[in-house]
């Protein structure tokens, strides 16, 4: 009986010590925002502008969700004059050091919760701007370059990896070009201003080594990127669209390089482009007496947007009557014309304007 008993006792414990395998257990996912990248940086007037894309994504590439804050950092390093912003490290060991480093040393400038966020995203990206006023009043414009880096938070504590590290030399940049004004020809529209008259913080004279031009449908509120790069006044825009209406404005900037160092904005000036041109008028109007009236011929107008010709005539001191309209060729018949009879010939174009006449 008793050896009985211990099978059923023996095969219960070998199923328990199967059943009960402990699995050594694993960490808990943790979901934090990818990486913000790519991160750019440019200078506007006394503004130092990062932009970068929405945090939508965790770092396993799923959708983001209880986004809480985003953080922009700034570290201020000296350097000699004219000297351009460092390159950030490419090697994985010396871009790790970086960060660190960056880290240790750098400020936070800017801190937006989830509803500052709303104010600053244009589109898809995020815009943030870091006033140099600090920097100007130091003295410090030209002697330092600025690193920037970004992280987002998710919940509270789960912070993103640092976005790649973007460094920028600020320098003084022009005040704004004055006396911006807008002269609307067929098909372009030529712009002219006068210089700023100093930098923009009162040095002068001023130095301006380009001018950036901006462009924008009247109906818009903001400027794209820049249209144009002039080194001085003028600027002539052929780009343009008839029958539209577009805003002008100019800033100047210190350098020529690339992406520019821009000053203020100058006055905005509106350019109305509607074609109010008159085609060119024809020239080499002959009239040929026939037996049984009058043949006129003409040399053709070359113009892109040419609807036709119209021809007039005039009998003694009468006023000028229109004989034909819309024709395609330079020539018509006049069957039955009376002696003496004038002509004029006009060209018309696609908006209805009219040229002046050719008279015969």
């Amino acid at each position: 009986m008793r050896a009985r008993r211990a099978v059923p006792l023996l095969l219960a414990a070998a199923l328990a010590a199967g059943c009960g395998r402990k699995i050594a257990p694993e960490a808990p996912l943790l979901v934090i925002p990818a990486r913000p990248e790519p991160l750019r940086v440019s200078q506007e007037g006394g503004d130092v502008v990062l932009r970068f894309p929405f945090p939508t994504k965790t770092v396993q590439g799923a959708p983001l969700t209880n986004l809480t804050k985003v953080t922009v950092f700034r570290e201020a390093v000296p350097a000699p004059p004219q000297a351009r912003a460092p390159e950030p490290a490419k090697e994985s060991a010396d871009r790790e050091r970086e960060e660190k480093l960056f880290r240790q040393r750098a400020e936070i400038v800017r801190e937006l919760d989830r509803a500052s966020l709303d104010g600053v995203t244009v589109g898809s990206e995020i815009v943030v701007r870091d006033a140099m006023l600090p920097l100007f009043l130091e003295k410090k414009i030209g002697r330092v370059f600025l690193r920037y880096g970004v992280t987002a938070t998710r919940d509270r504590k789960r912070v993103s990896p640092l976005s790649p590290l973007v460094a920028i030399v600020p320098r003084v940049p022009p005040a704004e070009p004055l006396a911006l004004s807008a002269t609307v020809e067929e098909g372009r529209v030529c712009l002219e201003w006068l210089p700023p008259v100093a930098m923009l913080d009162g040095t002068s004279p001023p130095r301006v080594a380009a001018y950036a031009i901006y462009r924008r449908d009247e109906g818009e509120e903001a400027y794209d990127a820049w249209i144009g790069v002039s080194p001085a006044s003028p600027y002539v825009d052929e780009s343009v669209v008839p029958g539209k209406r577009y805003v002008y404005t100019v800033r100047g900037a210190p350098t020529a390089d690339l992406p520019p160092v821009l000053g203020p904005a100058g006055d905005e000036i509106v350019a109305d482009t509607r074609d109010v041109f008159p085609p060119k008028t024809p020239d080499g109007l002959i009239v040929l007496s026939e037996e049984a009236g009058n043949r006129l011929v003409w040399n053709p107008v070359v113009s892109g947007d040419l609807t036709g010709y119209r021809v007039w005539a005039r009998d003694g001191e009468g006023a000028w009557k229109r004989l034909a309209d819309s024709l395609a060729d330079p020539s018509f018949y006049d069957a039955g014309a009376p002696r003496g009879r004038r002509y004029g010939v006009t060209a018309v174009d696609a908006a209805g304007n009219e040229s002046p006449r050719e008279e015969k």
